[in-house]
């Protein structure tokens, strides 16, 4: 098979950060179970995991009590020990990335219990035809019948995507960027990779292959991101996040061989024990939880196409797994650790998985996940954001402040492929005579809000703001489709348990009176211009697309409003400064230059801080004068070890509660 996916062997190597963080919050969950009043003892289970072919121990191999929540992780010498556990006939399953999960019965109390765990062999046969996702139906139905009609089992029949590949996916696809024929890429690379991520069953079979055509779509293509695309990955190389989808060495594959061969289905419980060598024996692999999806969720470029998407020329289409990793909720050690599937896979009330098991295996209901993966619904953007909204007088102005904090999503907002955007959008009206009031501020929203009649959804010029990652290409025209992008020109994305606030100021009505003042977070699946270059009426999977719906044109996602009198307001005491912050470059592989314009003299504290919020750098913290100020940060002549490639925030700060914060990518 041309390209085939380069074998990987799996063994008890040392664990990625992602691998870690799974494998810490599982070791988190342990339970011990009391052992009731003080005179009535206690009882333990105790031993060891070893490896089958050395006998050696598996170092932090994860041993459960099944379908108990109770788990532990071996030490430097294999041994685990539960040692309040009681009870009779109790399954322990031992379970390691790249080795079968083993079960041992026990009852307390025992000590010398040893588990012996044999590697899962490291094949990828290219005859191997993956389960049909109703094989995998028939023992596990609720699973399957979440998949069917989720966008993963859609992905390559996604409309929007054949449009921007080929311009067949709707009736106006050619209109606008088309891949194959305006892309300076083309020519080399025709193909594209986007099968890599929506058409995987087909590219697995033939890696570098183009999209099958929308039209005459074969069952691999119907299937989207089927079972066993994901339950057969070993390994993801973390070193190559940034490489597109199923990637030949990137992601490694296990497609057993041979007509004895050992069938294997990955997953995260760890306390399975299944043994049935041509239909499905259990292998832990930590990596499904986050990795996995960061395999399709975390891209970058390949300008000069030397099949090398980690080289610093490349320019990060999709970052929402980096977002991640490098924010609190991608560090286990803080409180606000999260995987991708704790929120986008939540559980939905089963007590058990499979049901050809004999009896059922009952489980915590909080251990059994959706399997629709959701990502841009209602629930998700109806709880990302929060938006904060203070009024008050300056002068005869009504001033309005408004904090949009990115509280609830492990990763920036928005994310993904970079037409997504998010619009705040102010309004202000007298209640009294029904007219807008004039706007005396200069915080509007650009034309990627769409040039054209408000009635009609296009925002540009509107006092408000646009949210985005805006990339340019060699000649500077932005935004670019992310293929042709050779740098970010603009990035408004708020990271995660971040805050961004704008200012903006209405001329107060004569007479005063009362006055309705509204705030809207309005997410947008494309930008408005790229809507109407390819004429869509529906999103990429058939639905209406809410981006043409009034009143929001777009998917209400916060909404905050005020009404009163405006005599009654308070009267600041000074007019808000405006402050601005630019970076330059960023990504920055040495220093970087911080550029702050303020309007009017007032004390600033400039800082770089950690993702975990810790101050690494205090830049200034003194008072400036009117206009623009430079400054220069240097990563290694401030830190005492020389860093990696990372994430950093530069936040400005004034004696007036004025703050703005950038994003500072780090890159070696």
């Amino acid at each position: 098979m041309p390209g085939r996916l380069t074998d990987h062997e799996i063994g008890p190597a040392a664990l990625s950060r992602g691998e870690v963080a799974s494998t810490f919050l599982l070791a988190s969950l342990v339970v011990v179970l009391a052992a009731g009043t003080p005179d009535s003892g206690f009882a333990q289970v105790s031993g060891t995991v070893r490896e089958q072919s050395t006998g050696g121990a598996v170092v932090g191999a994860l041993v459960s009590v099944q379908a108990a929540g109770i788990r532990t992780l071996t030490d430097e010498e294999g041994r685990f020990s539960f040692p309040q556990l009681q009870g009779e006939g109790l399954v322990i399953v031992g379970a390691a990335k790249g080795y079968f999960n083993r079960s041992a019965l026990a009852s307390a109390p025992r000590s010398g219990l040893e588990i012996v765990l044999s590697p899962v062999p490291p094949d990828d046969d290219p005859t191997y035809l993956l389960y049909e996702p109703g094989t995998c139906g028939k023992c596990h139905p609720e699973q399957e019948a979440q998949w069917t009609g989720s966008a993963m089992h859609l992905a390559g029949v996604n409309t929007w995507v054949h449009d921007f590949f080929d311009g067949t996916g709707t009736t106006g696809g050619q209109g606008g960027w088309v891949y194959t024929r305006d892309s300076v890429h083309a020519p080399g690379n025709p193909e594209s990779e986007c099968a890599s991520c929506h058409q995987p069953e087909s590219w697995i079979d033939q890696p570098f292959r183009a999209l099958e055509p929308l039209a005459t779509p074969s069952d691999a293509a119907l299937h989207g991101v089927s079972c066993e695309i994901c339950h057969k990955i070993g390994h993801v190389d973390e070193s190559r996040i940034n490489f597109p989808g199923i990637y030949p060495g990137a992601i490694s594959y296990t497609r057993p061989s041979g007509p004895d061969y050992s069938q294997v289905e990955y997953g995260v419980l760890g306390d399975t024990d299944f043994r049935f060598p041509l239909f499905m024996r259990s292998s832990y692999q930590p990596q499904l939880t986050a990795a996995v999806c960061g395999s399709c969720h975390q891209d970058k470029n390949d300008p000069d196409q030397d099949g090398d998407f980690e080289e610093e020329n490349g320019v990060t289409s999709e970052p929402t797994y980096l977002e991640w990793r490098e924010s609190p909720y991608g560090d286990p050690q803080s409180p606000f650790y999260q995987t991708c599937v704790d929120c986008h896979m939540p559980s939905y009330g089963a007590t058990r998985i499979c049901t050809a098991l004999t009896p059922p295996l009952t489980r915590d209901p909080s251990t059994i996940r959706s399997h629709r993966i959701e990502g841009t619904t209602p629930t998700f953007l109806e709880n990302a954001l929060e938006l904060e909204m203070d009024v008050s007088m300056n002068g005869d102005r009504l001033a309005v402040e408004v904090r949009l904090r990115n509280q609830h999503a492990g990763h920036d907002l928005p994310t993904g492929v970079t037409i997504r955007n998010v619009i705040l959008l102010l309004e202000a009206w007298s209640e009294v005579h029904g007219e807008p009031l004039s706007f005396a501020g200069n915080q509007v929203i650009g034309e990627l809000g769409g040039v054209g009649d408000p009635a009609d959804g296009y925002f540009a010029g509107l006092p408000g703001k646009l949210y985005a990652r805006l990339n340019h290409d060699l000649t500077g025209n932005s935004p670019v489709f992310f293929t042709e992008a050779t740098g970010i020109q603009n990035d408004t994305c708020i990271p995660a348990l971040s805050a961004d606030t704008t200012r903006y100021f209405f001329l107060s009505p004569e007479g005063g009176g009362t006055v309705h003042v509204r705030a809207r977070a309005i997410y947008r699946r494309a930008f408005r211009a790229t809507v109407d270059q390819k004429g869509w009426t529906l999103d990429g999977h058939g639905r209406p697309l809410e981006d043409l719906t009034a009143p929001h044109f777009g998917h209400l996602m916060e909404q905050a409003e005020w009404i009163g009198n405006t005599a009654d307001l308070p009267q600041a005491l000074q007019p808000s400064a405006q402050i601005a912050l630019g970076l330059s470059p960023s990504p920055a592989s040495a220093s970087t230059r911080i550029v702050l314009t303020v309007a009017r003299p007032c004390v600033i504290r400039l800082g770089i801080y950690d993702v975990s919020g810790r101050l690494v750098c205090m830049i200034a913290e003194r008072p400036v004068t009117p206009g623009r100020h430079d400054f220069t940060w240097s990563a290694e002549t401030t830190m005492s070890a020389r860093p990696g490639s990372g994430i950093f925030f530069v936040r400005l700060e004034t004696d007036e509660r004025e703050s703005v914060t950038r994003r500072l990518v780090i890159v070696r």
